[in-house]
This record gives C-alpha cells, structure tokens and sequence, in this order.
C-alpha cells in the first residue's frame, strides 16, 4: 500500500460514519474502531492492531475480531499498546466477565492463542510490512499515545486522541521527513473545560499548539469530530485557515499517499 486509508474518523459512532481506524498497511491497522464493517471478507488480512489507548470507540472491533478469527486463522492476532493500555484490555474487556479471555484460549486447530498482547516502548520504531510505527507518550490518558507513520523516507504524525502535547511540535520540528499531521479536533473552541476534562482538543486549543511548532510547510487533516458539532467545528477551521498546504476534514474512505511525489 502506497498510502493510508482512513477506515474510521469520527468522534462519535454513526450510522454513516465509524469511529478511529486507520489501515496502514496489507496487514497492520491502527485502532480498532471500524474494522469489521469496512474490512469486510477481507476481515481475515488483518494481523496487527496498534492502538492508542483503550477508550471504547478506538478498541470496539477487537472482542468481535477474536471471537471470528479463533476457528479461522492459525496464528495470533498481535494487538500492541502501551502498559496501561494493555491492562485495561486484560481487566475490563477479556476478563470473562465482559468477554472471553482470548489471550488464553488456543486456536482451532492450531497452537497459538487467538489473541497476543505486545507491550510498546515509547519512541521505538516497529517494523511491520514495509511501514514503520513510532508511538509517542500524548495527553489523553494513562495509556495514550500517537504515532510517526514512515514508508519510503516519509513520514506522517498522526496525533490520536489528546489535549495540549509538546511532544508533537518538537517531533514535527526534529523530523522533516514528516509531511503530513493528523490532528484530533474534538469540540468547537468554545467548549474549553470540557475539552480540558475529557482531553480533547477544539480549534482555538490547535491554533495555540501550533505557535510551538517552527515548521509551516507540513499539511493539516483533522479527525475525530465529535457528531453534533460537525459543521461548527469546521466553520472554525476554515475561519482559522487551520487545513492548510491541502489539508480537508477526514472522512470515512480518505486516503493519504505516504509520499508526496
């Protein structure tokens, strides 16, 4: 795959939109959020899942994706994240309680479990195909994190969910390779507490963010709009001339090449 295409980006589970999932290569996705609806027959491809923290609308998919794949495939599903992450996985989700505890039980047939947990180093790159995945620590939760996404010498910062986060601006500026930033955009600016409280961010939040950075030739794309607030938040950001050097609202189906040329 030359690019990414954007499975799921709403802030809000729809019926015509689904909710965080970005397919970066033949085999590896980030977040889980629409994976079976867009995936389809093809569900089965899928071998790893990387995710940015275990709030519902970016892990939705996996309960449903274990119970699938563990009378089809014969080996497991490699789900990456940070510790925290992870744990929320293991104690709230497959717990037996909720769901069956997929990291325990063995595939049909085979030796492997159907599910694997793999812990992530913040900062260390991940090779999977031929893309490399990046995670770096962001404001969100305990377990939050955003990736650098690199194919072929170019990259892509994707912020996931977060609030206010220095790490991305000092990223854009020690990587030049990076062309592209994906940003949540959550709430209109004028729902400053609740964009504080829950750690989202709103366009007015965006603009002060991007004062740290010294960069200006990078696209914009924004995501995760919450479903209410649509069309304010992007009368916002055409207003702040936010999307810019190309930049556009994501939508369901959207791609981004990996390199500009």
């Amino acid at each position: 795959m030359d690019y990414i295409e954007f499975l799921g980006t709403g802030g809000t589970r729809t019926p015509t939109q689904g909710t965080t999932c970005l397919r970066v290569s033949n085999h590896c996705v980030i977040d889980a959020g629409n994976l079976i609806n867009r995936f389809g027959d093809d569900v089965f491809t899928i071998e790893h899942i990387f995710l940015t923290h275990s709030h519902l609308d970016h892990i939705i998919d996996i309960p449903f994706l274990a119970d699938l794949f563990v009378t089809q495939k014969s080996v497991s599903l490699k789900i990456y994240g940070l510790r925290a992450t992870l744990d929320n996985l293991r104690q709230f989700i497959f717990n037996e309680r909720i769901w069956p505890n997929f990291e325990e039980i063995i595939l049909i047939g085979h030796t492997d479990k159907t599910i694997e947990f793999i812990e992530l180093e913040l900062e260390s790159p991940y090779n999977v195909d031929d893309v490399i995945l990046t995670p770096f620590k962001t404001d969100h939760t305990e377990g939050s994190c955003g990736y650098i996404i690199e194919k072929n010498g170019s990259g892509i910062l994707f912020t996931a969910d977060t609030y206010r986060c220095n790490r991305i601006w000092e990223l854009l500026d020690e990587r030049p390779a990076i062309h592209t930033l994906i940003a949540e955009v959550s709430f209109p600016s004028h729902f400053e507490k609740l964009a504080y409280d829950s750690k989202h961010l709103t366009p007015a939040l965006l603009v002060d963010e991007l004062k740290k950075c010294h960069r200006e030739d990078f696209s914009i794309y924004a995501m995760h709009l919450k479903a209410l607030f649509i069309p304010a938040i992007i009368e916002e950001l055409n207003s702040l001339q936010l999307l810019r050097n190309g930049g556009k609202v994501l939508i369901d189906g959207d791609r981004i090449n990996y390199s500009l040329h």
